[in-house]
């Protein structure tokens, strides 16, 4: 065990010694520490050295009020209502606090999250919460993105719990195109989540490649007593030519965009991604490069620039850009 953590634990052994009014001679806390972190000896001067932390380290910040009492032959709190569980927060820290706690609501929605919303709203009553919503929340001011309810999300645990250890599963799934669901084994290497969705990426069993799964077509998951296939995954190196949940594994395209200002500055404060360049600043546009797989996620977004960008090169992603919009226009004839 690190010996930072063993002095926090001294700390509140320290601490449950002297509450309440409680007297607690040297040895007393010596002996409680001892039996708490299951040693057979710790040092007299180490309880001496973190009586001291907690009076005068500010970094604790604990300013503990521990004197030596000659008369009962041990260390007392002066202030008998005093522990380090109660010590008060600042405004800044409340409010950063209440912040936090603001954020984890958000997610209540997603079972893996749910068991959290009780120690949001712990953390909300801890801090008054009537101070800050009296008539309105005092963040009203700032609007959370609403994470909308989607599919899938009570496998998120069993899936965790199988890339945790090791298990490979068997999923009931639906691929949007199919008509029927069908059952794959998978040996799972990591959960994503992209646009308020999780995706699983694994090996498939079958065709012994990786594969990607969205949690919202799973119809059933299940642990399958088969051996577990282990491979070098690297999330990073996976997803590093891409954007979004699907990764093909050729060498990815150089991309130019030619994009009109304002626009530009979209992307020139919000990358599509880390490999994104600028190659000119002209007067009333922004020649961007980049080194990236043209997937459907990456096609959406730029089709989302509409008349403000141009696919330079390459130019077989300009013609399907072309045909996207010619046959969007088809619907409207």
């Amino acid at each position: 065990m690190p010996r930072n953590k063993e002095a926090l634990i001294r700390y509140r052994v320290i601490n449950r010694c002297l509450v309440n009014g409680k007297v607690a001679s040297l040895d007393k806390l010596k002996q409680e520490c001892e039996y708490e972190l299951g040693e057979q000896h710790i040092g007299k001067r180490t309880i001496q050295e973190d009586l001291k932390d907690m009076r005068e380290d500010d970094r604790l910040g604990y300013n503990a009020p521990i004197k030596f009492d000659r008369y009962r032959n041990g260390y007392v709190y002066t202030d008998p209502d005093y522990s380090i569980d109660k010590i008060p927060l600042n405004e800044e820290e409340l409010s950063a606090l209440a912040f936090s706690a603001t954020m984890l609501s958000q997610l209540s929605n997603v079972e893996i999250f749910a068991s959290f919303t009780g120690a949001a709203q712990k953390i909300m009553d801890a801090i008054n919460v009537h101070r800050l919503m009296e008539e309105e929340s005092e963040y009203d001011f700032i609007q959370f993105e609403q994470v909308p309810f989607t599919k899938g999300s009570e496998y998120l645990q069993p899936i965790i719990d199988a890339i945790r250890n090791k298990l490979v599963i068997q999923l009931t799934y639906q691929a949007f195109q199919a008509d029927q669901p069908k059952e794959t084994l998978v040996h799972p290497y990591l959960l994503k989540e992209y646009k308020h969705r999780w995706y699983i990426i694994g090996l498939n069993d079958d065709e012994q490649k990786l594969k990607t799964y969205g949690l919202d077509r799973i119809k059933g998951v299940k642990v399958k007593g088969k051996q577990y296939i282990e491979k070098d995954f690297s999330p990073r190196e996976y997803f590093k030519n891409t954007v979004g949940v699907i990764a093909p594994t050729d060498e990815p395209p150089e991309i130019m965009l030619s994009v009109k200002k304002p626009q530009a500055q979209y992307l020139v404060t919000q990358p599509l991604h880390e490999s994104q360049k600028i190659a000119e600043d002209q007067q009333d546009k922004i020649i961007f490069k980049l080194k990236v797989h043209p997937t459907y996620e990456l096609i959406s977004i730029l089709l989302g620039f509409g008349k403000d960008l141009k696919i330079l090169k390459p130019k077989r992603l300009a013609k399907e850009i072309i045909q996207i919009l010619e046959n969007t226009l088809g619907q409207y004839d």
